[in-house]
């Protein structure tokens, strides 16, 4: 990730970081398992748990199976 990126990456709040990941199309971005996520993020399972719950709730992000998550309409090949 390019020092622009990575700006403006570290200033989103947690859920929109989630949302930047999966938009990407590099090799980190596109559907996610939640461990990548959590592994990527630096965050808690337990309060990455609850923020993909809550995008998910909202209709943000889809549900690909369980602890996979991708953006709506996104076709590309989870990442595990």
């Amino acid at each position: 990730m390019d020092r622009t990126k990575e700006a403006y990456f570290s200033s989103l709040p947690p859920s929109e970081k989630i949302i930047w990941v999966l938009k990407q199309q590099e090799d980190y971005g596109g559907p996610q398992s939640a461990e990548r996520l959590c592994t990527f993020l630096g965050m808690k399972r337990k309060n990455l748990d609850s923020l993909l719950s809550r995008l998910y709730k909202r209709g943000k992000i889809e549900r690909v199976s369980m602890g996979v998550y991708r953006l709506p309409g996104d076709e590309r090949e989870p990442k595990f």
